[in-house]
């Protein structure tokens, strides 16, 4: 039985070499299977290159040859976004599903005035995400922003399931809205014809789609409904992009995460990207070496580690690519966690944010670039370089001038009725939101002929253009 430690956070002060001290703590990088000590210190390494590292190992059987199990990825949520007029029976089918009065139900209509989420667990379809739109026939200014609310939750939408009131009829003008945009963007798409009465269920067709005719008040239907739901609405699912390719990961690698940390970073904890990575790295047997950079003073010319890839945060681009040079290690790869997430988030869909730099060689003056950033917090500019906010805009500024515009859409909200305005998105690696809303937003810009990019993808370009394939590179295999 081998044993194998997982480094999980070596932070280290005014770090300038890696001593090969370090080597026997990681087992790519030494034959030593077995180590014998679990919490331990170095200090003064290499005439104070190296100041108050503090490591802490964990361990775990290593695999067998025989019985390599790795565990399955998470299913991803599946998001089903209700729809149809006032009074349809929208809420009747939300509170039917989850099974508790999670939307209020009333005869008046408009009763629901935004959207309304419920999360819960299908059998056979997995963890969901349910959507309770409002009517999309209410008239009115704010009927019209709560359609373009509908209409973005279509597009987010896996399932798309419309209700319709048997007796009271539909908007045909809406409803045909609705299923051709659907259509569009390629979503599963079933009716619930709701009726009032003792009528009996019946499944059949309408306007070539799957129905199913059926009281949503009697409590008693929830059965059939799923049921309905499971036959009808599942899609094939797609094949999980993994968050890193297979080559870089096994017992014999070490993935190495380099994690800045400001005024701006929160206590207790990593960001998603860089532990939902170490995570992923350790669930494959891969050791992973995170440690803390000083921007400012890091450096490392020592040869002797090799990891199989160097994963560091965008902003620290500009000096992990000189700090890990194709010169100086021609066999180890280097990308950043937010390249890593767009390219997962998105199904593997990276070539399109690839291309969106393009637009950054004929961008003319006074042009307006949308900077969009998933994650709510408060940003810190005065006493530190914010990401989103300062270093990126800084750099497009010192690159195509001062004319530039540059707008911010910060959580949740993105501008899609306004998108023509911008000749650039540059995005986030979108970690706080769901991969339909990201992906969402990608076939957006696509549809509007916006060129769309990502955080990581820009900085390494405006640092170096000639890195961009270096930083790709993993995900190209």
């Amino acid at each position: 039985m081998n044993i194998t430690p997982k480094i999980n956070l070596i932070k280290i002060q005014g770090q300038r070499q890696l001593s090969s001290t370090l080597l026997h703590l990681i087992p790519s990088l030494s034959n030593n299977n077995l180590l014998f000590s679990s919490n331990f210190n170095l200090r003064e390494i290499n005439n104070g290159g190296m100041n108050n590292i503090i490591i802490k190992n964990y361990y775990n059987t290593a695999p067998s040859k025989k019985n390599k199990v790795v565990p399955k990825p998470i299913l991803p949520r599946e998001n089903i976004g209700i729809f149809g007029c006032m009074n349809a029976g929208k809420s009747t089918l939300m509170n039917l599903l989850t099974q508790q009065a999670t939307s209020i139900v009333d005869d008046k209509p408009g009763t629901t005035a935004d959207v309304k989420v419920a999360l819960m667990e299908i059998h056979n379809i997995g963890p969901c995400k349910l959507f309770d739109t409002a009517g999309y026939d209410e008239e009115g200014k704010l009927g019209l922003k709560k359609l373009e609310k509908t209409r973005n939750i279509v597009k987010e939408s896996d399932l798309v399931i419309i209700v319709i009131d048997k007796q009271a009829g539909t908007n045909e003008a809406n409803e045909t809205e609705v299923i051709e945009l659907a259509k569009k963007r390629n979503k599963k798409i079933v009716i619930i014809q709701n009726v009032k009465d003792n009528s009996p269920e019946e499944i059949s067709t309408y306007k070539g789609l799957p129905s199913l005719q059926i009281n949503l008040n009697n409590k008693s239907n929830y059965t059939k409904v799923i049921n309905f739901i499971q036959t009808h609405g599942i899609q094939k699912k797609k094949p999980v992009v993994p968050l890193l390719p297979q080559h870089v990961l096994g017992p014999d690698k070490t993935v190495f995460l380099n994690i800045p940390m400001d005024a701006e970073t929160p206590g207790g904890r990593l960001l998603r990207p860089q532990s939902k990575c170490q995570e992923f790295c350790l669930s494959h047997f891969t050791s992973t070496f995170a440690y803390r950079m000083d921007l400012a003073k890091g450096r490392s010319k020592d040869k002797k580690v090799k990891p199989s890839i160097v994963i560091t945060d965008s902003q620290a681009m500009d000096l992990v690519g000189r700090w890990v040079s194709p010169q100086k290690f021609p066999n180890v790869q280097l990308t950043t966690f937010s390249i890593m997430m767009i390219n997962q988030m998105t199904d593997g869909q990276l070539p399109q944010f690839i291309k969106g730099l393009n637009t950054l060689k004929t961008m003319k003056p006074n042009s307006k670039i949308l900077i969009s950033e998933a994650c709510n917090h408060d940003r810190l500019t005065d006493i530190c370089e914010d990401i989103g906010t300062k270093q990126i805009p800084d750099k497009l500024r010192k690159s195509l001038g001062d004319s530039i515009v540059i707008d911010h859409a910060f959580g949740r909200e993105f501008p899609y009725d306004k998108l023509k305005e911008y000749s650039l998105v540059v995005h986030c690696g979108g970690c706080m939101i769901d991969k339909q809303k990201i992906c969402a937003r990608l076939e957006d810009c696509i549809e509007n002929n916006i060129p769309i990019t990502n955080y990581g993808l820009l900085l390494t370009y405006l640092n170096s253009p000639k890195a961009l394939k270096r930083v790709t590179k993993p995900f190209s295999n």
